[in-house]
């Protein structure tokens, strides 16, 4: 590939790394964050080395790999893992087929979008759904691509559980994020037995940057926050009715009623394209899915939205922006996630690590 890490992130004329870029998007009278933001190849690469490598993400529920064998394949970053249930609980790992069938990535797989392929363990295209074991199990043709022949020698992840979500974190040592989401159950009561039959899921697929359909998925009035990891609030749905929803940066949007909990997981497919994953859980998630689909549509429909507005700032496309300054971030979610981003962004590693690339931690 031809970015270089050591020589940083650049675009636009400016250093997506540096405080400054994020100057205006902080402090007590914050702008929206720059465009490049929202439209720049390298800033997708930076956010892959600050945010997708870095965190706790969200693939998916115990649901869908109910039987030993079964594997869940997603993508987190430009980096194809999955998890698989085995005899001893869960296993996550960096797919066999990393690049596919390709001895290095084609100049069409590095524009930002997934691509359709059928190498779907490639960190470059989109996935596919899970895989169950049935009888071959490990032997099933689907999962040649993720675990060759050796799945015990694959690179491993870090794989945890909170209610019925499975999370993944790519990261050498991460912090534990048990006690965090502990907490944030017993504020927004978003999992429990009364909460146990999930719907099918759905993938809804809307033309907007990940940040900003977060955003827009859990915009209300927030209440809680435990720095940025995650930020709780209320909210109103399209029937009237007030919410819980809960961002847990960077890609999981939960809304909880009394009797039901939605459950949204964010995967960026393009610069300018996020997919929704969405289940519901409750004793009435089967009839009630078709409404959180729509309330789903109908948030990052507004969203994608200000993505178009964004991304055509300063361009002949809004001729009328050029040279002008950006508009005031007035939405309480937006400030948090500029914060959490700018955050991120500023601890990440800059100096080499003496960890060897794809190669287990040892002693």
């Amino acid at each position: 590939m031809s970015h270089r890490p050591d020589l940083g992130y650049h675009d636009e004329g400016r250093d997506l790394a540096s405080s400054a870029f994020y100057a205006e998007a902080l402090g007590d009278a914050p702008r929206v964050l720059p465009p490049a933001a929202f439209r720049s190849l390298p800033f997708t690469l930076l956010e892959d080395e600050a945010v997708w490598t870095r965190d706790w993400i969200c693939v998916g529920a115990h649901e869908a790999i109910p039987h030993v064998g079964d594997l869940l394949p997603f993508t987190i970053g430009t980096h194809g893992v999955h998890v698989q249930r085995t005899e001893g609980g869960l296993a996550a790992r960096f797919n066999k087929a990393q690049h596919g069938g390709c001895r290095m990535v084609p100049l069409q797989c590095q524009t930002g979008a997934k691509t359709k392929c059928s190498f779907t363990s490639c960190g470059y295209s989109r996935d596919r759904p899970a895989i169950p074991a049935r009888d071959l199990g490990e032997g099933a043709p689907e999962m040649h691509q993720y675990l060759g022949l050796r799945p015990e020698r694959l690179l491993t992840a870090h794989v945890r559980s909170w209610g019925p979500l499975i999370f993944v974190n790519l990261d050498v040592a991460p912090a534990s994020p048990e006690a965090s989401l502990t907490t944030l159950n017993q504020l927004g009561d978003f999992f429990g037995n009364h909460k146990s039959v999930r719907s099918e899921e759905a993938w809804l697929e809307h033309p907007a940057n990940w940040k900003l359909a977060g955003q827009h998925l859990a915009g209300g009035e927030p209440l809680f926050d435990d720095g940025d990891r995650w930020l709780l609030g209320v909210t109103t749905l399209a029937d009237g009715r007030e919410a819980r929803a809960a961002w847990l940066f960077p890609n999981l949007v939960l809304f909880a009623t009394a009797d039901e909990t939605c459950v949204v997981v964010l995967q960026p497919t393009a610069i300018g394209q996020t997919l929704c994953r969405v289940s519901v859980y409750g004793e009435g998630s089967a009839t009630s899915a078709g409404f959180w689909r729509a309330e789903i549509d109908r948030r990052a429909g507004e969203a994608a939205e200000e993505h178009l507005a964004l991304s055509r700032w300063g361009t002949q496309f809004r001729p009328e922006t050029i040279g002008g300054p950006l508009p005031r971030q007035s939405e309480p979610h937006g400030v948090w996630m500029q914060r959490a981003l700018a955050e991120r962004v500023a601890r990440a590693p800059r100096d080499d690590l003496p960890q060897p690339l794809f190669q287990n931690p040892r002693g």
